[in-house]
C-alpha cells in the first residue's frame, strides 16, 4: 500500500477537491433557478398581455355598440332637409348609459361580474355628438349633468379625442376603468371609439 501508485490522499487535497465541485454545483442550482423564475415571468407576462389584448377588443366592440345604440338620427329632419342629425343630446346619451352597462354587463354601481376583465368602477370620461350640417360639424360634449360644451367645426378637419377625423355625423366616447396586472397590481386602463353614421343610397 506504500508503493508510489497507491499514495493516501492528503486531508488538504480531499478537501479542496469537495469544495470546487460543491461550489460548482452551488452556481449550477443558482443559475437554474433563475433561469425557470425568467421563464415563469416571461409566460406570466405573455398570458397578460394576451388578456389585455382580449379586453381591449372587448371593450372596443362594446363601445361601438354602445354608440351606435344612443346614436339615433332625427328621421323628420332627414326626410326634409337629409341631414342625419341626433336631435336630443341628453336624450341619446342616457341611452348610451343604459346600452354600456347591458354590453358591458355591469350592475347599478357600474362594476362588471367578470373580475378579470374589469376589476373595479366603470366610468364615462368623455361622450361626444357630432352631427353633420353640409361642410360643417357641430360638437356637444354631454355628461350626467347635460351638455357641458358644444363647438362647430369643418369636416374631415375636426377630429376627435382620439385623434381620428370626423367627417360625418357619428358619436365618440371613451371609458376608463382599473384592470389587475402582473403581481396584483392595478392600472387605469382606457379606451375611446368614434362610430360614425354613413346612408348608402
Amino acid at each position: 500500500m506504500k508503493k508510489k501508485e497507491f499514495l493516501p490522499l492528503k486531508i488538504k487535497e480531499i478537501g479542496e477537491k469537495y469544495r470546487q465541485k460543491t461550489e460548482k454545483g452551488q452556481v449550477e442550482t443558482a443559475v437554474g433557478v433563475f433561469l425557470l423564475s425568467l421563464l415563469t415571468i416571461l409566460v406570466y407576462a405573455v398570458f397578460q398581455a394576451e388578456a389585455y389584448r382580449a379586453s381591449a377588443q372587448y371593450m372596443e366592440d362594446a363601445l361601438a355598440a354602445s354608440n351606435l345604440a344612443s346614436a339615433i338620427i332625427d328621421v323628420e329632419e332627414y326626410g326634409i332637409t337629409r341631414n342625419m342629425i341626433i336631435g336630443d343630446p341628453i336624450l341619446a346619451f342616457d341611452r348610451y348609459c343604459t346600452a354600456l352597462k347591458g354590453n358591458l354587463r355591469l350592475d347599478d354601481d357600474w362594476q362588471c361580474e367578470n373580475k378579470r376583465l374589469i376589476s373595479g368602477k366603470v366610468e364615462i370620461t368623455d361622450y361626444v355628438i357630432y352631427n353633420r350640417v353640409h361642410d360643417k360639424i357641430y360638437a356637444f360634449r354631454v355628461g350626467e349633468k347635460g351638455v357641458y360644451e358644444s363647438w362647430q367645426g369643418t369636416a374631415g378637419s375636426e377630429r376627435a379625442p382620439n385623434g381620428a377625423p370626423v367627417e360625418s355625423t357619428g358619436v365618440y366616447s371613451e371609458i376608463s376603468f382599473p384592470v389587475k396586472g402582473v403581481f396584483g397590481m392595478y392600472i387605469q386602463a382606457e379606451k375611446g371609439k368614434l362610430v360614425d353614421i354613413v346612408l348608402n343610397d
